[in-house]
């Protein structure tokens, strides 16, 4: 045992890590040939009675900390060795061996380190930190939810198509018969005296003058804000791919989960080089809308200001309130700063670069022709109505990812280990799918109230799941978390989660937007117009 006086509680630190340091010196490494026992710290001494069979060196595998505040003396000499404190249970009701802290109190820091034999091998020392919570269930219930999720998205497609086909057949049929009517009432006008008007009125009576197609010179027409617009779909093409590749990484072991904030890191680079990806859909947006790329400029200046900006506004004010406390979480002025550098110096430009590579790029051509006069938009019947449209459109892919999710938060603020990227990487692919499905659903449920706003309702509808998401982390806290006390636990629990709702709300918008972009180009297209 070893002793030091200090008033701060980084001599404790400083004794830990003594005591590991104190531990590794003990050990050497064993010959590649040889396959021992390995030893393990622990707080019961070893019997090492000497043997024949045991082997010149051990490998230390683990260690446990076992710590306890007892009240010594401090010696006269420093250096000197003092009599060894013990915690056992006995002496929890000793109360006059307890350490009072007060201020101006000498506090005497001791550490003592035991070896234990242990059967772990070498191979498998982390095998005891990268154990998580749930263990085959929570397997089971992630391959039920990818069955469910499977089956789900099978029967909304089959039900789409069959429903669109039936539409398409409709229109042509009716297209098909007006013009064999106008052909045979000509002929009957020139010879029995029938006008043409006869013919025109007949066939006008049979058409169904419902649905969809009578948007066909509204439904391109731009949205209000198309620049907003722009710059959500921009950046959400930018988060989403940054997520993929962050899990790639994780899932292909590149990104050790042994390694904390690795993930973290690699996300934050992968974000800001792909700026040039979010710059270059935003400007590809906003031509596809104005018809022209005139003032792409401001759009793209926007990209690269405005969900960052809300991130870093959200870190700083954490980071100072950290400071301000005291606490060791606080970044450093040097790391923040090298972040705010990363994103004036490299990110915004970056921006840029995308956005003018996409002024190369040809103005997608639409199918029909926009009419000059805006078109009524009827009163929407119940199921169509947006606020539904938008509540469900969220519930059902929040449930697919309902159980990884739960996993998800639980190693992250209860202090697991979360290696199974792989599952998260499926989860997400297919979270993807149902939000691509569900976002086209509700177009069509209203274009077929003859709503042709389809643009900005697109992409509410699809980051409506990042509304679950915040509600969810809202109950965890109260239901998991429940021992987080204070102001600024709770602040930083749920500003991580609104940052991680955000990410979400436009990832998944733009996926909503999107998809509803190449079904209803795709519809149109396929219609046959005189």
């Amino acid at each position: 045992s070893s002793s030091s006086s200090s008033s701060s509680s980084s001599s404790l630190r400083r004794m830990l890590v003594d005591a590991v340091a104190t531990a590794a010196k003990t050990s050497a490494a064993v010959p590649s040939s040889a396959s021992p026992p390995v030893a393990k710290a622990s707080t019961s001494p070893l019997d090492s009675s000497p043997s024949n069979d045991d082997p010149e060196y051990y490998m230390v595998v683990g260690f446990e900390v076992s710590p306890c505040s007892v009240k010594l003396a401090p010696p006269s000499n420093p250096n000197a060795l003092i009599k060894e404190a013990t915690c056992s249970d006995d002496d929890e009701e000793n109360v006059s061996k307890w350490q009072e802290i007060k201020e101006g109190e000498k506090i005497v820091y001791t550490y003592s380190v035991y070896w234990q034999e242990s059967d772990i091998r070498w191979a498998s020392r982390w095998d005891a930190y990268l154990r998580m919570p749930g263990g085959k269930v929570h397997v089971f219930s992630i391959l039920n939810s990818l069955l469910v999720v499977i089956l789900m998205a099978s029967a909304v497609a089959v039900i789409l198509l069959r429903t669109l086909r039936r539409d398409l057949a409709r229109y042509d049929q009716v297209a098909s018969s007006e013009g064999i009517e106008m052909g045979s009432g000509v002929g009957v006008g020139a010879g029995a005296g029938a006008g043409p008007g006869a013919s025109v009125g007949s066939a006008g009576s049979s058409r169904e003058e419902s649905g969809w197609k009578l948007l066909a010179g509204d439904v391109f027409r731009a949205p209000l804000s198309s620049g907003a617009l722009a710059v959500h779909v921009g950046t959400g093409v930018q988060v989403i791919s940054t997520w993929v590749l962050s899990l790639c990484l994780a899932a292909f072991g590149f990104l050790s989960p042994a390694s904390r904030g690795a993930l973290l890191s690699a996300a934050i680079f992968i974000f800001v080089i792909l700026s040039c990806l979010g710059g270059f859909v935003t400007v590809w947006v906003w031509g596809m809308t104005q018809r022209s790329y005139n003032h792409w400029y401001g759009v793209a200046a926007r990209t690269s200001v405005q969900f960052p900006g809300i991130i870093m506004l959200i870190f700083t004010v954490l980071n100072t309130m950290l400071a301000k406390a005291g606490s060791t979480g606080a970044v450093p002025a040097g790391a923040y700063f090298f972040l705010v550098a990363m994103w004036f110096l490299v990110s915004i430009p970056l921006t840029f670069v995308g956005g003018s590579v996409a002024l190369r790029v040809p103005i997608l051509v639409w199918p029909v022709k926009t009419n000059q006069i805006p078109r009524h938009i009827p009163a929407p019947s119940a199921t169509a109505k947006p606020v539904a449209l938008f509540l469900l459109a969220g519930l059902l892919p929040f449930a697919t990812v309902f159980v990884e999710l739960y996993f998800a938060m639980t190693s992250l603020w209860l202090g697991y280990f979360y290696y199974l990227f792989g599952f998260v990487f499926l989860v997400m692919v297919l979270s993807v799918i149902v939000v691509a499905e569900v976002g086209i659903m509700g177009t069509y449920a209203q274009l077929c109230s003859e709503d042709y706003t389809w643009w900005w309702n697109s992409f509410y509808r699809g980051g409506s799941m990042a509304l679950y998401l915040f509600a969810f982390s809202v109950m965890f806290l109260f239901s998991t978390l429940g021992n987080l006390q204070g102001f600024l636990p709770v602040a930083i629990y749920l500003s991580h989660m609104l940052i991680i709702s955000l990410g979400v709300y436009v990832s998944m918008g733009t996926i909503g937007f999107l998809s509803s972009l190449l079904f209803v180009y795709k519809i149109f297209a396929a219609v046959k117009h005189e």
